[in-house]
């Protein structure tokens, strides 16, 4: 029974050690380069979709991550648009940010899905909602209806094909490498996994001169 015991517990060690590594094809995927923006900090991106569960649960970790690199990464929100459905949170987010107060609200247009089931993909109930948060109704609606909007969520289509994203949430590291949260597998590795990618995207940056 004790030889027993102490062959699972190697077992187990030896399982977190091997998640404590970080292997492309399991954990990340090297993908066809993006072009970014040359600069000193590295564009990480998570592409998200307000009405997935999975975007909601890792947010504060995320940002947690962001907010500890912020002199290293330019990180950037962009909705992903698998399918036409999405349009609507799309231009909910652009109309939000137009107006100066995603920062703000950005939570509680998840907290408001996922917590208090307003359907928020519907027009009569994302102006209802905006009114509910202190917005004016004519602003939050010219916001939806602008041409910056309209814009807005056509590139983060071409995004969405660019970087070929198939899950929400998945974020892209320097044009370059690409993960999700079902590839990282559980909140604690997150930080393990993307400070790993950022680390090879600062490497392959030196060794090119950038």
């Amino acid at each position: 029974m004790i030889r027993r015991l102490a062959f699972f517990g190697v077992l187990l060690a030896l399982l977190g050690a091997a998640r404590a590594e970080v292997i492309e094809g399991r954990d990340y995927l090297l993908i066809d380069p993006v072009p970014v923006e040359s600069g000193q900090r590295v564009e990480v991106i998570e592409f998200f979709y307000y009405g997935c569960v999975t975007c909601y649960r890792i947010e504060p970790v995320l940002r947690e991550w962001s907010a500890r690199r912020a002199s290293r990464i330019e990180f950037r929100l962009i909705p992903a648009l698998r399918r036409s459905a999405w349009v609507p949170l799309s231009d909910l987010f652009y109309s939000l940010e137009a107006l100066g107060v995603l920062r703000q609200l950005h939570d509680a247009v998840y907290v408001s899905i996922h917590e208090q089931g307003w359907q928020l993909s519907s027009r009569k109930e994302q102006v209802k909602w905006a009114v509910e948060h202190d917005l004016d109704e004519t602003l939050f609606e010219q916001a939806l209806d602008s041409e910056r909007t309209i814009i807005a969520t056509r590139l983060a289509r071409e995004a969405t094909i660019a970087y070929d994203i198939r899950a929400t949430p998945s974020i892209v590291v320097d044009g370059r490498y690409l993960t999700t949260a079902a590839m990282i597998g559980n909140a604690s590795r997150v930080s393990l996994v993307l400070d790993h990618l950022l680390e090879m995207a600062l490497k392959w940056r030196r060794d090119r001169g950038r």
